[in-house]
């Protein structure tokens, strides 16, 4: 089984994004919302979106389209002051299509408490295998609520990359243990804002606030760029 090599996926990475220019999409375009319509306001011509978390309601949208491997990438800005207990995300899943089987490939961003850091973390499984996912975690090395950062995922027949600011953090090949655990049916990409105080920062020690809410995430400059690649 032929794998990707960490600098394998920076040269992949560096076509993709090139070529992936050309395939910047807008909101309205490319993504529906998925519930919590009435948090979910698009500006910039359509090009860039914001989702909401209130008293209300979270929410969250998904791409129209299902997609088997390419390079995903959207520019994201999370929620300002104290966000304990918050759940950013970004990643693609078919748990619709395929409820007990489901696919998916993950960047979760963790609120933090006063005086801490963001903590992204990444996750990968497939065929239903939750139990068996693939969690890694950081902590971000800038403040992800004061400006636009890019996060990608690069997924090939065999291999995933996760890129912050298009620098590579995270290199995964399929290997003979991994079988059917590794991501390989078609996916959609989605983008929500919800409650996970009972685990999202430092193990569920602090909870969400509503009194600093709402909590809003920001999207823009998509670029979806579908599989262009064959398997080794």
């Amino acid at each position: 089984m032929g794998g990707l090599t960490f600098i394998g996926a920076v040269m992949i990475a560096a076509a993709m994004i090139s070529s992936a220019e050309s395939s910047i999409t807008t909101f309205s375009k490319a993504f529906k919302p998925l519930y919590g319509e009435a948090n979910i306001v698009s500006y910039e011509d359509e090009g860039s979106v914001e989702i909401a978390m209130d008293e209300t309601t979270s929410s969250g949208f998904h791409s129209k389209q299902m997609y088997t491997q390419g390079y995903f990438e959207t520019s994201l800005k999370l929620p300002e002051s104290y966000t304990a207990g918050v759940i950013v995300t970004f990643y693609s899943s078919n748990n619709q299509k395929y409820p007990y089987r489901h696919d998916e490939i993950d960047f979760e961003f963790l609120g933090r408490a006063r005086g801490g850091k963001w903590s992204l973390q990444t996750n990968f499984y497939g065929a239903g295998h939750v139990e068996r996912g693939r969690e890694e975690r950081y902590d971000l090395w800038f403040d992800p609520s004061e400006d636009f950062h890019r996060y990608a995922i690069l997924w090939g027949p065999d291999w995933i990359t996760y890129y912050v600011d298009r620098v590579p953090i995270r290199h995964v090949n399929k290997v003979p243990s991994i079988r059917d655990e590794f991501p390989s049916k078609e996916m959609r990409l989605y983008a929500t804002i919800w409650n996970g105080s009972d685990w999202a920062t430092a193990g569920g020690k602090y909870k969400m606030d509503m009194s600093y809410g709402p909590f809003i995430a920001k999207y823009s400059d998509f670029k979806l760029h579908p599989k262009t690649f064959g398997s080794k």
